[in-house]
């Protein structure tokens, strides 16, 4: 397959992944050839493609791992379109080029390519962030063999948590460095360090990422919300970043109490709006599948204490309050 061969397979799964609404019979086919054709074209090395990174924050995960996110067909459809929506309404609005930072790219800037595959370069730009080098390489390789060098306006390796922003001329940020529940990536910590730095009027993508506690029994369709642990939206960073010194990050804890039943389970969910009509809800992707909460007391009254922490592990801590 030649270059400009791969250029228009690329610009027809771009279509597909594009389209309105939430299913449709090309969707699925088109992100899996998509995932498909950029492996094979771009080979991951085996061993270094497999490591993770250690962050302060929050494990960065090998390249093979970033890669393979890409086969979630309802993530990637969500997240891309609702970038390449974002990037329309700030068209509209008479700005261009319109800067796009996209942190944590992995090795194929998945989220990045269907856009770029359909804007025009002077209407849009990227800047890239990527700790991991074995990512870097692949994505030096994907832009030189798609000649995609006029939407790139930089490359930085580093650890996006703690970067320091260049230029504030920045239209949208966009990262998906997460796991369920916000735990064991550096998401929340990414997003914080970007905001504290960018103007207001950035738009930051995925808008919210709420996280909640809920009791399920298994005979039941779905769980029943206890709590809403966070909202994290853009509100809430800036709250976060009010109430903290530096980038030492502060949240919020919370005591919650509750009754289980013997039948039921202490559970945490996730729920993902990227921007409009385009969310995660409950079991559409491997975001937002359950995440158990492991309790010594497995029924009646329960007082527990929530918090959410950046330190190793990254993610909410839940213990029993005697």
């Amino acid at each position: 397959m030649t270059n400009e061969e791969l250029r228009m397979r690329l610009l027809q799964y771009g279509k597909e992944i594009f389209k309105p609404g939430d299913f449709h019979d090309q969707l699925a086919p088109a992100v899996m050839g998509y995932s498909d054709l950029l492996s094979a074209h771009f080979v991951i090395d085996a061993k270094e493609g497999r490591a993770h990174i250690k962050t302060p924050h929050g494990n960065a995960i090998g390249s093979l791992w970033a890669a393979h996110c890409g086969r979630e067909v309802l993530r990637t459809q969500r997240f891309s379109r609702g970038l390449a929506h974002a990037i329309s309404v700030v068209l509209l609005k008479g700005k261009k080029p319109v800067h796009v930072l996209y942190a944590g790219t992995g090795p194929f800037a998945t989220l990045a390519l269907p856009v770029m595959m359909t804007f025009k370069a002077e209407d849009v730009q990227f800047t890239f962030l990527e700790i991991n080098p074995e990512s870097i390489n692949v994505l030096k390789r994907v832009i030189d063999t798609l000649d995609l060098h006029a939407y790139v306006k930089d490359i930085h390796q580093c650890d996006a948590s703690v970067w320091e922003v260049v230029s504030t001329d920045v239209d949208i940020v966009i990262s998906e460095t997460m796991y369920k529940a916000l735990s064991a990536e550096p998401q929340v910590a990414i997003m914080l360090n970007l905001v504290s730095q960018l103007p207001p009027e950035t738009v930051f993508l995925p808008e919210e990422i709420k996280v909640s506690l809920c009791k399920w029994n298994q005979r039941d369709q779905v769980p029943q919300q206890v709590a809403e642990l966070i909202s994290f939206d853009k509100e809430c960073m800036y709250s976060i970043i009010q109430q903290s010194s530096g980038k030492n990050w502060v949240f919020n804890n919370q005591q919650i109490q509750l009754t289980l039943s013997e039948e039921e389970q202490l559970y945490l969910a996730t729920d993902i709006r990227v921007n409009e009509g385009n969310t995660l809800l409950l079991n559409e992707s491997s975001l937002n599948l359950l995440a158990k909460v492991k309790l010594t007391k497995k029924q009646g009254a329960i007082s527990l204490h929530c918090r959410y922490s950046l330190q190793d592990p990254t993610g909410f801590s839940i213990s029993e309050i005697e």
